[in-house]
């Protein structure tokens, strides 16, 4: 794991790093400090199981509710447009109310948190950081030092994670020293889910900080997570190899008690009100997939499957829509847009204009 998570990082500071498709927790980027809800209550499933996708052919519809990047701009989530300065290599963005959080790889060795204010004037830096989520309700940030890109240097010498509501403000840190890979997974609620392994190879412990507390709780009961949900309720774990990659297996966070299992599709995210979870496929490429599919969380049964020529990454807007990265190849260069679909009816439409350049959804 750790291997794959260094190569996808070189390919990342090559230029295009909008590209990895390195499982991260669901949390999500902030969206406007209440997003418009368009969740029917109980999904009613209508149309095609398998939904391919032609940006080019699709209706205009609303821009996106969630934060991303286009070219070095930051849009959506509470406030204006901001432009990210300078020229540094963008891996991960979100906001914090309406600041702007953004993770920025100078190389591989120098990762760094650079948050930026509503008029993308810089107020901090904190070296070393490398993985970034924010709150469904965009109410808060985590974010660790944990050595994700490399391997150079000595290995197990830790980091630390972080905890903050607003920025500029007070931060809490947690110290987690002797450790490999740390990373954070998700934040709610005043609590913070994160990885760590005692060992290089893995596999990975489960931690849960409760933030006014001195030390995270470990949940020994899950092993190796990739994904948690946005209310902390469930978590999704590698659990072994197969011919393709890695299965999944779907548990409930606290007691780590198995719903399912799948070794077709690894999961990523999480929507809120645990509706569906995204699924790509297991021996996922960097350069993006030809489907990417909701799952119920429930019961694994497949809801919808959306294809394309590459699909690089996929968030959910609410509890009914999901907005897929959309590229028209498989390779640096291409164009891309941002593509809405309905999980019920498996409608798309057109979120952002079809163009060349960076295109990254929020962390």
């Amino acid at each position: 794991m750790t291997v794959t998570v260094v190569a996808v990082a070189a390919v990342a500071v090559g230029g295009f790093v909008a590209s990895r498709r390195t499982p991260e927790s669901q949390a999500g980027a902030a969206a406007p400090l209440v997003a418009p809800v368009r969740t029917p209550s109980p999904l009613t499933f209508t149309g095609a199981k398998v939904v391919p996708i032609d940006a080019a052919k699709l209706p205009v519809g609303d821009a996106p509710h969630l934060t991303y990047l286009r070219d070095r701009t930051v849009h959506g989530g509470a406030g204006t447009p901001v432009k990210v300065p300078g020229s540094v290599e963008i891996d991960a963005v979100a906001r914090l109310h309406d600041a702007v959080l953004t993770i920025q790889l100078k190389t591989v060795r120098d990762p760094a948190l650079v948050i930026l204010d509503a008029s993308g004037k810089q107020i901090e830096r904190v070296p070393l950081v490398d993985s970034l989520v924010t709150s469904t309700d965009g109410q808060a940030a985590a974010y660790a030092s944990g050595g994700r890109y490399t391997t150079e240097g000595k290995l197990g010498d830790g980091g630390t994670v972080y905890y903050r509501r607003s920025a500029p403000g007070p931060v809490k840190q947690l110290a987690q020293p002797k450790v490999f890979d740390l990373r954070v997974l998700g934040v709610s609620n005043d609590t913070v889910y994160f990885q760590s392994s005692d060992d290089s190879a893995g596999p990975w412990n489960f931690y849960r900080w409760q933030v006014d507390q001195p030390t995270p709780t470990r949940i020994s009961s899950v092993r190796s997570p990739i994904a948690v949900s946005g209310d902390g309720t469930l978590v999704a774990g590698l659990a072994s190899q197969n011919d393709s990659g890695m299965c999944t297996t779907l548990m409930t966070a606290t007691t780590g008690s198995q719903r399912w299992r799948s070794c077709q599709y690894q999961l990523t995210r999480f929507s809120p009100g645990n509706t569906f979870t995204i699924g790509i496929p297991a021996g996922s490429d960097p350069y993006g997939d030809l489907e990417n599919v909701a799952l119920d969380p429930k019961t694994g049964d497949q809801l919808r499957k959306w294809t394309g020529p590459s699909l690089r990454d996929a968030r959910p807007e609410d509890g009914d829509h999901v907005v897929l990265a959309w590229h028209d190849r498989p390779e640096p260069g291409s164009r891309s847009a941002l593509v809405r679909c309905t999980v019920s009816s498996g409608k798309c439409e057109l979120a952002t204009p079809l163009a060349s350049g960076t295109l990254l959804l929020g962390s």
